[in-house]
């Protein structure tokens, strides 16, 4: 298996990429969000953000420095949203 081959099983591979709109961290957390709108019977919209919140461990640490080296702020940013839920993963 060539190194791209590695390269890219490994970022399918990242929990916290999965179906993500945006990923971002935190002291403690790595932060995947899931971005969509909402829309009322009255017609009102609102955005609501499924958020997961990952445990940083040293390998997932290492994913994400992998997955956003080329990004200005490693970090990342929250978008912001109306609404939100939260799921905690260790």
């Amino acid at each position: 298996m060539s190194r791209k081959e590695k390269i890219a099983r490994r970022l399918c591979e990242m929990d916290f990429l999965q179906g993500a709109d945006n990923v971002y961290r935190t002291p403690d957390f790595i932060v995947k969000q899931k971005l969509s709108i909402s829309v009322s019977h009255q017609g009102d919209a609102h955005s609501v953000s499924i958020d997961t919140y990952y445990a940083r461990t040293e390998r997932r640490d290492a994913d994400y420095e992998f997955a956003f080296q080329f990004r200005d702020k490693i970090d990342g940013k929250r978008i912001k949203s109306g609404t939100y839920l939260r799921e905690y993963v260790e």
